[in-house]
C-alpha cells in the first residue's frame, strides 16, 4: 500500500513539474496580467486586453483641440497608439514600453496632426510606463 502512494504522490510531482516547463517553454508568466504586443496588434488592436508594447512617444499632438498638451502620441512600427499624456511628460522622442489596454478595437480610430503629417491611431489607456531609453 505504501508503494501505491508513493508512486501517486511521484505522479503529481511530474505532472506539476510538466505544467511549470511548458509555462517557461512558451513564455507565459501566470503572474503578469500583461501581454507583450507589436506593431500589428497596436495597429488592429482588442479592445480592453491588458498589453505590454515598445514604442517611440513622439509628445503631445498638434492638433487645435489639444491645447493642454494632455493627448499624445505613440509610434510603434507603423502603427500609432494615442495616449493620455501625463505619465510620459519629458519623454518625448525616447523609446518607451507601456502597459495598459486599448480602448475599443479597429473601428474607432483617431486622426491627429503631429511632426507636419497626420496619423492615424487607436486610443490608448496608459496605465504604466515600464521603460525609458533614449
Amino acid at each position: 500500500m505504501e508503494n501505491k502512494n508513493i508512486i501517486i504522490v511521484l505522479g503529481i510531482i511530474v505532472v506539476i513539474l510538466a505544467i511549470v516547463a511548458s509555462l517557461f517553454a512558451f513564455n507565459i508568466n501566470p503572474f503578469n496580467q500583461y501581454k507583450d504586443v507589436d506593431a500589428n496588434y497596436v495597429f488592429s488592436p482588442i479592445g480592453g486586453e491588458k498589453v505590454r508594447f515598445t514604442g517611440t512617444y513622439l509628445g503631445p499632438d498638434e492638433g487645435l483641440y489639444n491645447f493642454d498638451k494632455n493627448r499624445g502620441v505613440i509610434q510603434v512600427g507603423n502603427s500609432y497608439a494615442i495616449i493620455n499624456t501625463d505619465k510620459v511628460q519629458g519623454l518625448e522622442g525616447q523609446t518607451v514600453t507601456v502597459e495598459g489596454y486599448f480602448v475599443n478595437d479597429k473601428t474607432d480610430s483617431t486622426t491627429v496632426p503631429i511632426n507636419d503629417k497626420y496619423v492615424t491611431g487607436e486610443n490608448f489607456c496608459l496605465e504604466n510606463v515600464v521603460g525609458a531609453s533614449k
